[in-house]
């Protein structure tokens, strides 16, 4: 559905995104995440029209942004990060003017079209309401509903819960991921939780080149584990051989301070597989009693982190 190959996009000397390439699948919901200044922006507006790319391409169900510039325009719904509404008008006045501003047929096809977005957006209970006494969320609801007004195959979405409480973002999140049935969609967020709730794969940007591309599950399950152990004394000539398990990446500790006395010592082991068994047994054979022993997966912001440092 998303086919991008080696896009690039300068502002004088700087390159704001530097030969990205990824592709999405129909059906899928893609996180596209990195920290401010990245080329997250500049990448939607690069596959939305709105900015030229220096080089590259982009080609949506097989159509190519430069070839066929308005084809590409009907096929995708865009939601901007700064979501642009005309707030003095009604949300149904909204809607009717961008149906006929975009040439999409009778108004009573814009009627029969409204019978499905407004239900869908839950926007049903604003109706004669202008958009500029509508709360944040309700305004993303607009958006979203103009994003969708048209039946695009494909949404690009740039931050569309930035602002919004947690009530109204978890309402636009399960919106979105409702969504899933029928679009292909292509998300951009801070929110690590937010990915982890709705995407289905992760794409992490940083200083305008792409340094993930993985499914959600693959890009967790590929991560080592990190396992906490504290003993209850010292492990005096004993690091060595605990750094030599089979899977250990790296030692670190002894910890001190803390929830632990001043006795004990406290080390994180990242290894590629969980190895508390063969710790246990290391303690047993070294008669060291142990005060906590457990394995965690790297979380997400873990791995952003690390990735986009």
């Amino acid at each position: 559905m998303i086919e991008v190959q080696n896009l690039r996009k300068c502002y004088g000397p700087v390159w704001a995104v530097d030969g990205v390439s990824f592709s999405i699948e129909k059906g899928e919901i893609a996180g596209f995440l990195g920290p401010n200044g990245a080329g997250k922006t500049t990448t939607f507006r690069m596959m939305a029209g709105f900015l030229p790319a220096n080089s590259g391409s982009i080609k949506l169900m097989g159509c190519d942004s430069v070839k066929n510039p308005m084809d590409i325009r009907r096929l995708i719904g865009y939601l901007p990060e700064n979501n642009p509404l005309y707030e003095q008008l009604e949300v149904s006045e909204y809607f009717s003017f961008l149906w006929q501003a975009r040439g999409l047929g009778s108004t009573a096809d814009c009627r029969r079209r409204l019978k499905e977005v407004l239900p869908a957006c839950g926007l049903g209970g604003v109706i004669g309401q202008e958009i500029g006494e509508l709360s944040k969320g309700y305004r993303q609801r607009v958006g979203l509903g103009a994003a969708i007004l048209h039946d695009p195959a494909i949404l690009l979405l740039d931050e569309p819960t930035s602002g919004l409480d947690p009530i109204q973002a978890k309402e636009v999140r399960q919106l979105i991921t409702s969504l899933k049935k029928e679009k292909t969609i292509l998300l951009s967020t801070h929110i690590l939780t937010e990915v982890q709730a709705i995407c289905d794969r992760v794409l992490i940007i940083h200083h305008g080149r792409l340094v993930a591309d993985k499914p959600l599950a693959e890009l967790s399950a590929s991560e080592e584990y990190v396992i906490s152990v504290s003993f209850e004394r010292a492990l005096a000539n004993g690091e060595s051989a605990l750094a030599k398990l089979d899977g250990v990446v790296s030692l670190e500790g002894p910890g001190g301070g803390g929830p632990y006395p001043e006795s004990e010592t406290l080390y994180r082991v990242r290894a590629t597989k969980d190895i508390r068994r063969q710790i246990f047994e290391f303690a047993a054979a070294k008669k060291l009693p142990l005060v906590e022993l457990k394995a965690e997966k790297k979380s997400l912001e873990e791995i952003f982190h690390e990735l986009a440092q």
